[in-house]
């Protein structure tokens, strides 16, 4: 219109034939991006908006989640300096934002679908993006040669800036130029963190994120994570780097982190909605709720991930700990090793954002295996592989984090403690009943004696053992001798009790408990939305 407007003698937009009204949108949008890191403060926002952070998180939405899709999706963006992508990926991430579907309202399929495209298009962009990282091809495994050749095949002969106006390319190449002064600032206030820092700063953001994990799991997913966490910095991860000073460009990782947040945003958004989806069709149970099309459709966009390299150290420990568990999470779980090599490069770099976004990720996919199994049973077994293999690290590196338990040796001293200090209680006890025996006379005290006395038969009466089997029954085939004998003579057993059977009775009844409490609460809120709809 602006174009056509009789007083103007020569075309702001420039739109080559054929494609339509780009140009104008693109002039348009590329006027916001300047305007957007226009100075200082407004780079230090945009580190901010590279991960999820509820407390700050009020940005008023400046595009629909249709408008921005539509130009993710656009060929042409693929050409645009990586600075911009990044840019335009967040605008999308933020249209998407992380807001549970309140319950009874009508679902929007549409919306669905807009979320699977969205994280099937980061996945796209993720896997096309990592080649241009120089990561070793031990990380990228079989997806290397695939991701070299799909970036052939799926670059746009359109080249972006062919459709700006010259002033629109001088201004956006001056604010890239810019962008690596703020760059350069922030590696400067991030070279003085410690390693404990960055740990102990990933924790308070895990906790802050719990908000977006099962109710019902929180503390498992604090605890599977705090694990995931503790092992990483110290983790040796070879010449494998994410980010080289003088070779990787700052573009390069604003894009990345860009890229994780959508990645994770579109998931966890899919994943509330097939779970609201299947609840608003069918409350009384939760045994179907993997078995819905938009599960399925999650699921086989995460089969890719399989294609990538096991290499690094946590990522191995990961695999070998749910190898026990080889029916559950056959897809997702591969997605959970990446992002675990991914969250420990990371740490390596000392990117902050890039941590919280690995984190986040590992969040959502959390709540992706408790959608697929009901549980995180399969997670949960990362603490009894972790019992032995924590006792090699340095107490000083996590000085002020709260660490896990570093191996059975600690345990079992923490155990001696605490019998001898209930022997010096029962000792205290029988000192107290003499005294009040000098002094009161011989009933008293026989009674206080004779609870003590009649407390000891009761025991004495059921035949016991030590915990050997106990700790088999939890512990699995891959039980080390080592950790039994330093545990077992501080468990104590009913001779002939069937643990194999009440452990898994148990998981049975923690699966009950959990489905009957995410029931309630789903009828409570239905009934709460329902008295403020009047």
């Amino acid at each position: 219109m602006i174009d056509c407007a009789p007083s103007r003698s020569e075309r702001l937009f420039m739109c080559p034939s054929g494609h339509g009204n780009i140009g104008s949108v693109l002039e348009v949008i590329c006027a916001h991006f300047v305007v957007s890191l226009s100075d200082e403060q407004a780079f230090e926002n945009f580190h901010n908006r590279l991960f999820w952070c509820h407390r700050d998180d009020f940005r008023i939405l400046e595009m629909s989640l249709p408008a921005a899709l539509s130009l993710l999706l656009n060929p042409i963006m693929l050409s645009a300096p990586k600075l911009f992508q990044a840019y335009l990926i967040l605008m999308v991430s933020e249209a998407i934002g992380i807001r549970m579907p309140q319950p009874n309202t009508m679902l929007d399929l549409k919306l669905m679908d807009c979320y699977t495209v969205a994280f099937e298009r980061s996945i796209f962009l993720y896997t096309r993006h990592m080649s241009s990282l120089h990561v070793d091809d031990d990380f990228l495994g079989d997806n290397s040669s695939f991701i070299r050749s799909d970036l052939h095949g799926s670059s746009s002969k359109l080249n972006f800036e062919c459709f700006l106006h010259p002033a629109t390319r001088d201004k956006l190449h001056h604010l890239i130029s810019k962008s690596y002064d703020a760059w350069n600032s922030y590696l400067s206030s991030m070279s003085s963190r410690t390693n404990s820092e960055l740990v102990a700063a990933s924790i308070a953001f895990m906790k802050e994120s719990l908000c977006i994990v099962d109710e019902s799991f929180k503390d498992e997913a604090l605890s599977i994570l705090s694990c995931i966490i503790l092992r990483n910095p110290s983790d040796d991860n070879g010449d494998t780097l994410l980010y080289k000073k003088e070779e990787t460009s700052s573009q390069d990782i604003y894009l990345l982190a860009s890229i994780l947040k959508l990645m994770s945003s579109s998931m966890l958004q899919a994943i509330w909605y097939v779970k609201h989806l299947r609840f608003s069709v069918c409350p009384k149970s939760l045994e179907d709720v993997s078995s819905c099309k938009g599960c399925d459709v999650i699921v086989d966009i995460l089969g890719c991930f399989e294609h990538f390299s096991i290499s690094l150290p946590i990522q191995k420990f990961l695999c070998e700990t749910l190898r026990s568990h080889p029916a559950r999470h056959k897809k997702s779980k591969w997605m959970f090793f990446h992002f675990s090599g991914l969250l420990s490069l990371s740490y390596a770099s000392g990117l902050d954002f890039l941590v919280k976004d690995c984190l986040f990720a590992l969040m959502v996919l959390l709540n992706m295996f408790i959608i697929e199994e009901g549980d995180l049973a399969a997670a949960d077994s990362l603490f009894v592989s972790s019992l032995e293999s924590f006792s090699s690290k340095s107490s000083d590196k996590f000085e002020g984090v709260t660490a896990i338990s570093k191996s059975s040796q600690i345990v079992s001293s923490k155990i001696r403690k605490i019998q001898e200090m209930y022997l010096r209680k029962h000792s205290t006890i029988c000192s107290n009943g003499r005294k009040q025996h000098n002094q009161a006379g011989t009933s008293e005290y026989g009674s206080i004696m004779n609870e003590l006395d009649s407390d000891v038969s009761m025991e004495d009466a059921k035949e016991t053992c030590n915990g050997e089997i106990f700790l088999k029954c939890v512990l699995g085939k891959d039980a080390k001798s080592n950790v039994i004998d330093d545990l077992s003579d501080f468990i104590e057993c009913e001779q002939g009790k069937n643990y194999s059977g009440w452990l898994r009775d148990r998981q049975k009844f923690r699966i009950w408990k959990y489905k009957k409490t995410t029931i309630r609460r789903w009828r409570r809120k239905k009934k709460s939305w329902n008295h403020l709809k009047g």
